[in-house]
């Protein structure tokens, strides 16, 4: 298909979405749910996708609110993700929950995509090909694809496709951070404060162990990142707390180096459970890698950057995004593919050990946004995201029918995938008896 009948076709099919594609945005927008609770979410972006004649699987194996949409029939499988899960304290008022990293934007948007994809292929009589939706929970929790793939999912997939909502517009080849999630629990012995020499401070062992991860800060290399946060601590100053627990994340640049600073890691606490006399367990509750890059599939992805652009703002956006406190103005055209690995971390990256992937960003918001803040939220409804959003499912719908029309350019990607994973055996991280993680440690 040439360039100019395919962008005509994918602007027709995504404008003639247009409309319900604002009103599920409004619908995700308002629900704002947490990790693992996105029910609502889900059902309604699935209920979206079914209606467009998708084949729906809701749940998706022992998840309950991640789904599986597909429409066609045959190979290649073309797979586009999905995420809708908000974050805490991002909403309209202080203690809210909203979509503070525009995962309204972004579930909503890869559906879009993924509609246009399909309903061009059939106009076009494609005989062989499938768009596949994953709707993925939890990525804020860094856990969602994790046991997804555990259990099975993204194998089906002959190359993947995802995006993410942005203050720029362009390819993303590098990724992020590989990471581990770490629950640490000590446990002691009571006592009253009056009597704490008769007691086992559980508290004293989380405190002790993140004075040596303090330590430890210093002889780790400088892209490695620990953060944690206590859960759990007593209830009392009168009452030596009989339990403690913290949460942590390990971040480093791969699987490799993730692993050397746990165990590291673990050696704090080993050393701090044995100074204060408590005991300790841990557990690993999600786990990402890296990413392995796919250099023909973001070429593919950057093509239609290209074809299709970025959104343009107007003078009214700018009034909007300055009653926002924000006078930076918005990003202009499709920036240069983003140079190095980010220090953040996603569970996609995970995914790109399983099927090639490619994963770009498109301008949704004004520059100096503030991500995981309600300041970002507050923008995902407003009409530069709105196109922005339109804009990612054109690129999407595009990039997917090239993958199902030019074998040459699926080929390139798969003969890469295959040598750069010739020695590598995925392991999902999560051990199969591991419960997903519904609540917060």
């Amino acid at each position: 298909m040439n360039r100019k009948l395919k962008k005509r076709l994918v602007e027709r099919a995504v404008r003639a979405e247009a409309r319900a594609a604002e009103k599920l945005l409004k619908q995700v927008h308002d629900l704002a749910e947490p990790a693992f609770r996105e029910t609502e979410s889900a059902r309604a972006i699935a209920g979206y996708l079914e209606s467009r004649g998708f084949r729906v699987e809701f749940p998706w194996r022992r998840l309950p609110t991640a789904f599986r949409a597909e429409r066609g029939a045959g190979r290649p499988a073309i797979g586009i993700l999905g995420e809708y899960d908000a974050l805490p304290d991002c909403g309209a008022k202080p203690g809210q929950w909203g979509h503070g990293c525009g995962h309204d934007l972004l579930g909503v948007g890869a559906a879009v995509g993924a509609v246009a994809a399909a309903q061009v292929l059939a106009r076009r009589g494609a005989r062989a090909g499938r768009v596949v939706y994953y709707g993925c929970p939890a990525e804020e929790r860094l856990a969602g694809k994790g046991y997804m793939a555990r259990d099975g999912a993204f194998r089906d997939l002959d190359a993947c496709l995802a995006w993410h909502p942005s203050g720029k517009t362009r390819a993303n080849n590098v990724g992020g951070s590989a990471l581990d999630s770490l629950v640490f629990d000590f446990r002691g012995r009571t006592a009253h404060g009056a009597s704490a020499h008769s007691g086992r401070s559980a508290l004293d062992a989380v405190m002790l162990t993140d004075v040596a991860a303090n330590y430890l800060r210093e002889h780790v290399p400088e892209n490695v990142r620990i953060h944690m946060v206590v859960r759990g601590g007593g209830d009392a100053p009168n009452v030596v707390p009989a339990a403690a627990r913290a949460w942590y994340f390990v971040r480093g640049k791969d699987r490799e180096q993730v692993d050397e600073v746990r165990e590291r890691l673990l050696a704090c606490a080993r050393g701090a459970a044995m100074a204060t006399g408590t005991s300790f367990r841990w557990r690993r509750i999600a786990a990402i890698y890296e990413r392995l890059p796919s250099d023909a599939l973001t070429a593919g992805l950057g093509a239609n950057l290209e074809l299709f652009g970025a959104p343009r703002a107007t003078a009214a956006d700018v009034r909007r995004a300055r009653r926002l406190g924000l006078r930076e103005g918005f990003s202009v055209g499709v920036q240069e593919p983003s140079p190095q690995q980010g220090r953040g971390s996603t569970d996609e990256d995970t995914v790109s050990w399983l099927c090639p992937l490619a994963r770009f960003d498109l301008a949704c918001v004004a520059k100096g946004t503030t991500g995981h803040h309600r300041q970002l939220a507050a923008q995902t409804t407003l009409p530069f995201a709105v196109r922005g959003m339109l804009g990612a499912a054109k690129v999407f719908a595009g990039c997917a029918v090239d993958l199902v029309s030019d074998r040459k350019l699926l080929g390139k990607a798969r003969a890469e995938f295959r040598r750069r994973t010739r020695k590598f055996r995925f392991d999902p991280l999560l051990a199969k008896s591991q419960k997903v993680p519904i609540e917060a440690p």
